[in-house]
């Protein structure tokens, strides 16, 4: 280790560089009983949605929907037996020849014969005689499952493999991951039948990189830095891998409980209000009137509305039929399994976090001193389990913040863009801000954590504390290679999206893929797609819901022109473009939290005030705008900058060593076995050659050294020469 400068004023607040991974004791471990609870729960819902899921449809060879199976039909004919044995009243009507028990001309009875004419019990076929009014997004991945992991298998394994690539040869590996974009876009322009939108795309794409060639090169450089740390670290990517297995476990497990929901189905007997139809509208309040008065000036202060009230039919009693329903406790199940899923990414981001801190960290401090791979495996799982699960739970709650104050399309609507549209507005840029505060503050808080083993909420003040010394405002990012890594997953992304657009318009025979008709309406479907995938997270729940609320439009009213082939296939491929975003962000953390560990390293070796000028890291973000540029404050105002690391490298003996600017340099003694003492290598003393007066050389032999006295005698300057044995309690011995 260098020695330090001591400061005039005291020493800071700060940590030590090293990074204690032998002797640590497990912190926040509350959260981490709420985490593996809530992870019980979790698969205990999931299985059983696996256990009380039914097949609904019968499907031909092509794949096509062709009824409902067997089992359906068996439910069906227990139910409507159930009300063929009712009694009317003069309330209640119990409707034999409604919903799946109707049976008239060509709508068969479901229990008897197969669904025809476009009938099967409460579900018509829609347009394409292939797909229910009704069915949604999940439908197509309960008939068609291999979609979805086919595609899934696809993004790791390519995930994976830019990773590896990227570990080695990263400059080379940025610089053709942009060019493969482009390429990417120019294919799905010319599997488009030759769409100019994607030959745009891929056009606006090569501006792009040419206009900000140079942050490209210099986040290519950040990054080939960053790699550096992986290369020299190769043990990380096993572990990495560990933890990406479990990710992928769990989100496979994720696919098939969220799928598997759909076909929790059961034929039940509804009862459901019977209005008179003919009678037309009433107030539910006083005698108000239900009719506009459409005049210029009009206040319609007579109107229900305005008095309190609302419009509805007269209801004459209740109806009892017998309708394919979804189990009521389901819907919340399925939001529970959506919830913690985001709070298990955020785990996995957080334990991805921890893990590269141990292993980078020690190896910048203390690189003879580092934790094995299943070391840090060992610690993200038991000592800082708790504190990780109370990082990514915060993670999580900003997320669905954020989501509850983003922008929504209705807000863009007349009239409420001009009512709260600058509100939401306002709001939505807020909540962006501290969304973007409180996880940079939790990521740096955790690498804290994973450096000392400190609780998360000890690890936040000295994360704060320390980057507000170095970093303006107290927050640093690499904005450029931030880009890069998200654009090359976002691009990646919509590869697969509008990949599985086509398939499944392939499998339904739908052409509402860009440029497969003439429909304008694949433009918003696009934009709607860019948006969701570039937040993912966000996108799966937002997706959740569109495809209930255009399932019930679509699917209440069958006899309608509204048909759900033109929706369909784009949420599929927004679905799964969300969850490829999901694997690439994870992959492309791993550079990014490298980055961060960096910085973080960065700062605890100025506040240790540890010379920096070589580091070749700190050389390259001296530049960057929100890194400090002057020391600090308990420093030397002239004091370098720039850190290196406290370790001293090795040296052999008999090698020359720098031992700084305008020092004497020397050349390293050997040293014998402790307590032999300091062993004096002999001297070759050889003959000093000097001059007289006139210039004739003369040799100074080793010999005694001769001075005179005050009466000119000469006198012999010779004293014993002793061998210094550097051995406690042992005199030295002459020559």
């Amino acid at each position: 280790m260098s020695s330090a400068v001591q400061p005039s004023d005291g020493p800071i607040e700060t940590l030590p560089p090293k990074v204690e991974w032998k002797y640590r004791k497990a912190t926040d471990i509350g959260c981490g009983a709420l985490y593996l609870a809530g992870l019980f729960v979790w698969f205990a819902v999931g299985f059983a949605f696996l256990g009380m899921a039914k097949p609904v449809f019968t499907t031909d060879e092509a794949g096509m929907i062709t009824g409902y199976t067997d089992v359906i039909k068996e439910e069906a004919r227990d139910c409507c037996a159930f009300l063929e044995a009712q009694t009317d009243t003069s309330d209640l009507e119990y409707n034999e020849g409604g919903s799946m028990c109707w049976m008239t001309g060509d709508r068969r009875h479901l229990h008897v014969e197969e669904a025809a004419g476009g009938y099967m019990g409460r579900r018509f076929l829609s347009g394409s005689g292939n797909f229910p009014y009704d069915g949604g997004m999940l439908d197509v991945f309960a008939v068609h499952p291999h979609v979805a992991f086919v595609m899934i298998f696809g993004v790791i394994a390519i995930a994976v493999g830019w990773i590896f690539f990227l570990r080695s040869f990263a400059k080379t590996v940025v610089w053709t991951c942009e060019f493969v974009k482009v390429i990417a876009l120019g294919y799905l322009g010319f599997k488009a039948n030759h769409n100019v939108v994607f030959y745009a795309m891929a056009l606006a794409y090569c501006v792009y990189l040419f206009c900000f060639r140079k942050k490209l090169n210099f986040a290519a450089t950040i990054i080939a830095h960053s790699a550096k740390g992986l290369k020299e670290n190769p043990r990380m990517l096993p572990g990495l891998l560990v933890l990406k297995a479990f990710y992928v476990i769990q989100a496979l497990a994720f696919i098939q409980f969220f799928s598997k929901s759909m076909e929790v189905k059961t034929v039940e007997a509804v009862q459901r209000p019977r209005y008179d139809w003919e009678s037309g509208l009433s107030c539910s309040v006083g005698g108000y009137t239900c009719e506009w008065d459409m005049d210029y000036g009009s206040t319609n202060a007579d109107h229900c509305s305005n008095n309190g009230g609302y419009c509805d039919y007269a209801s004459n009693g209740e109806t009892v039929e017998c309708e394919l329903m979804e189990p009521s406790w389901v819907g919340s199940a399925r939001w529970y399994i959506m919830f913690f899923w985001l709070w298990s990414i955020m785990w996995y981001s957080t334990a991805r976090l921890t893990f590269i801190s141990q292993i980078i960290g020690s190896w910048h401090f203390h690189p003879q001193d580092t934790p094995g791979v299943m070391t840090a495996l060992k610690t993200c799982c038991t000592s800082s389990f708790g504190t990780i699960s109370f990082g990514s739970l915060i993670c999580a709650i900003v997320e669905q913040f954020y989501k509850w104050a983003r922008l929504k399309w209705y807000h863009f609507i007349p009239p409420l863009v001009f009512m709260i549209g600058p509100l939401k507005i306002a709001l939505c840029i807020l909540a962006w801000c501290f969304k973007t505060c409180i996880k940079m503050l939790t990521k740096f808080s955790i690498i804290i954590h994973a450096f000392t083993g400190l609780p998360f909420i000890g690890s936040a003040k000295k994360c704060f504390q320390i980057m507000k010394r170095h970093f303006v405002g107290g927050f640093i990012t690499e904005t450029s290679s931030v880009a890069i890594m998200k654009i090359f997953s976002l691009v990646m992304s919509l590869t697969f999206c509008f990949s599985t657009w086509a398939w499944v318009d392939d499998l339904f025979g739908w052409t509402t893929l860009p440029g497969a008709s003439d429909d304008l309406l694949w433009i918003l479907w696009t934009i709607l797609a860019v948006f969701n995938i570039f937040y993912p997270l966000i996108g799966l729940f937002f997706i959740t819901l569109l495809d209930k609320l255009m399932t019930s439009i679509t699917g209440s009213s069958p006899d309608d022109d509204s048909d759900p082939d033109f929706w369909v296939s784009p949420l599929c491929a927004m679905f799964v473009g969300c969850i490829a975003k999901l694997f690439f962000d994870y992959m492309g953390g791993i550079i990014l939290d490298t980055i961060d560990v960096m910085f973080m390293c960065f700062a605890i070796d100025k506040d240790n005030n540890v010379d920096l000028s070589k580091s070749e890291f700190s050389a390259i973000i001296v530049d960057l705008p929100g890194v400090m540029k002057t020391a600090n404050p308990n420093q030397d105002a002239n004091a370098s900058l720039l850190v290196q690391t406290a370790t001293p490298a090795p040296v052999a003996a008999g090698q020359f060593v720098n031992t700084g600017t305008n020092q004497p340099q020397g050349m390293v003694q050997q040293f014998a076995a402790p307590g032999t003492g300091m062993q004096m290598q002999q001297m070759n003393m050889q003959p000093m050659q000097m001059v007289d007066a006139n210039g004739q050389p003369m040799q100074m032999m080793q010999q005694p050294m001769m001075m005179v006295d005050a009466n000119g005698q000469p006198i012999q300057m010779v004293q014993p020469m002793f061998q210094q044995q550097m051995v406690a309690g042992q005199a030295p011995t002459p020559l």
